[in-house]
């Protein structure tokens, strides 16, 4: 099980990188619903996953049901664009899922055909999990998920593949970087009574960056703060004061 799920997770890591190096997005989580075959949508009809506005300097989720304070000043990605950027991820993700449960072509042979005893391998792999970003927002605005603009901060939800894919996890896999050098090791902290996993580093290209990941509802929702420098990094985390739980 632990080799499925790191396996899994560089599948999802690198997924992430190659989506963010073109369009729109790492961040997971489901609604009532399974895996990739969820829409934004969830099942009881209530609001979408990455349903969420920003009022003024203030960002609420819809879904998750929090409230967040933005820098000052700061601006936000357009929400049409980035709830496009969501589905254009998800699409991408059911058809890299639908290839890698696609069936082995059969080989020609004379012998007689046997009977199946269950599901074959296709039927028993899982699925990639959805990944959302609720907010990104920047001092001086994005055009996409997709820009690489220092300093930005991205709000994201990835659905859990189970009950052991845990924020320490998630934190302990960001800091193991080749070349990622930690400015402050994984640690738990409560906002606003509930547990998040922090970590902070300074990535092989420059940029310092500080993880807050929790489990809220069925999703590892986590806060992603991009800076050109550390002390601009603790400015951006001191927002994290701000988070409230409705």
């Amino acid at each position: 099980m632990r080799v499925f799920r790191f396996v899994l997770m560089l599948v999802v890591a690198a997924s992430w990188v190659r989506v963010q190096g073109q369009q729109a997005v790492p961040a997971t989580e489901p609604a009532k619903t399974q895996s990739n075959g969820a829409e934004t949508k969830p099942a009881d009809n209530g609001p979408a996953v990455d349903a969420g506005k920003v009022t003024g300097s203030t960002f609420e989720s819809d879904y998750f049901k929090f409230t967040y304070e933005l820098p000052k000043g700061w601006k936000a990605l357009d929400d049409a664009a980035r709830v496009a950027s969501n589905q254009a991820l998800m699409n991408g993700d059911r058809d890299r899922s639908a290839e890698m449960t696609a069936p082995l072509p059969k080989k020609t042979s004379t012998r007689p055909p046997t009977v199946k005893k269950g599901p074959g391998p296709a039927s028993s792999r899982a699925s990639l999990p959805a990944r959302y970003s609720l907010m990104a927002a920047s001092s001086n605005g994005l055009e996409s998920l997709a820009s690489p603009v220092l300093p930005r901060i991205n709000i994201w939800a990835h659905q859990r593949v189970s009950a052991l894919d845990n924020p320490t996890d998630h934190a302990q896999f960001l800091a193991s970087g080749k070349r990622t050098q930690v400015l402050m090791p994984v640690h738990e902290v409560t906002l606003d009574g509930n547990k998040f996993v922090r970590v902070d580093v300074i990535t092989p290209t420059g940029e310092y960056v500080s993880e807050f990941v929790s489990v809220i509802r069925e999703y590892l929702v986590g806060f992603d703060f991009r800076a050109q420098s550390e002390r601009e990094l603790a400015e951006m985390t001191e927002t994290m004061k701000t988070l409230k739980f409705r």
